[in-house]
């Protein structure tokens, strides 16, 4: 029944109006409560900065960093983040409070993902069920808050259907 309830999850967010990719963050050893870690994932599927970037298949890590960031900052100020690890698509972009990019192999490597799982524009349906995979993992300083969260991009057809709407 779980999984079902997840697939359907995943669903509701691909059949948005404009929706050009379904991102699934995943928070490991936050340290504080699921519902806080499950807040920490919404803040970063709902930063209009890295919803762009997700868009138009740029793997920006300092859009990433900078929504958590954000959220920390804000939220849990004193927490102790030396070990937190970034992955996007599975690759580890950013450990031990350094940004892991090893060149333009790597960039294309993470778009390439991104790209993977990219929607149709034009598609009457989602052609696929693949995710952007972004993980948030606060090691060893965390602690047992732990969270998965969907959200989508934020595409120009999205904005471009609800900029012309009217009531």
């Amino acid at each position: 029944l779980l999984e079902v309830m997840k697939g359907l999850a995943g669903d509701l967010v691909r059949n948005g109006e404009g929706t050009g990719h379904v991102m699934r963050v995943k928070i490991d050893n936050f340290p504080g409560t699921d519902k806080e870690a499950r807040f920490l994932g919404r803040w970063i599927v709902n930063s209009p900065l890295f919803k762009c970037a997700v868009s138009g298949n740029d793997p920006n890590t300092g859009r990433l960093a900078g929504a958590i960031g954000s959220f920390m900052g804000k939220f849990k100020e004193d927490e102790n983040l030396s070990d937190v690890t970034l992955t996007l698509g599975g690759r580890a972009i950013c450990a031990e409070e350094k940004f892991i990019l090893e060149g333009d192999a790597v960039e294309r490597e993470l778009s390439d993902h991104m790209m993977n799982a990219q929607l149709g524009e034009v598609d009457e349906f989602p052609r696929h069920q693949k995710y952007v995979e972004i993980g948030v993992d606060f090691g060893k300083y965390g602690g047992d808050g732990s969270a998965t969260v969907l959200g989508s991009d934020l595409t120009a057809e999205y904005v471009s259907v609800n900029a012309d709407y009217r009531s």
